[in-house]
């Protein structure tokens, strides 16, 4: 049976996931396309994959902190889920070059890797608030 929290714990796992998978994507891969050149053309990946990440993140996201907010009544996860997903806009915005900057790649690199980073701690946080841990790392135990 899928009980509220539960659904909410999978919506906050999906979210480190997605997040971890953004980051990957940001510092991880240019930097084995730089070890790798000739790789280049096997590992690049399509233009709409920063769309595809954000648009999974963002309902992913909203149901977490929602039910996070539910149950702690706390607004900092939501507050820094939020700024995650604008960094990773501003970043999909880099990348297509809206932004006017004068290394779009490195703008996109930049926001994304900074609002990957800040969604993955506002799931954590939210996860680590909802279950009453003392820490994130290294101990503290559930309260449920």
């Amino acid at each position: 049976m899928c009980l509220p929290s539960s659904r909410a714990r999978l919506f906050d796992a999906v979210g480190v996931g997605l997040s971890f998978a953004c980051l990957v994507h940001c510092l991880a891969l240019p930097l084995l396309l730089l070890l790798a050149p000739a790789l280049a053309a096997w590992l690049s990946l399509p233009e709409w994959i920063h769309a595809a990440i954000l648009l999974l993140a963002t309902p992913a996201a909203f149901v977490a902190m929602t039910g996070g907010w539910r149950r702690h009544r706390r607004a900092g996860p939501a507050l820094l889920a939020a700024g995650g997903l604008i960094l990773l806009g501003l970043g999909l915005a880099g990348h297509a070059g809206w932004l006017g900057t004068l290394d779009p790649e490195a703008a996109d690199r930049w926001f994304t890797s900074a609002g990957a980073l800040s969604l993955a701690a506002a799931h954590l946080a939210n996860w680590r608030l909802r279950h009453g841990t003392k820490t994130i790392i290294g101990g503290g135990g559930s309260h449920d």
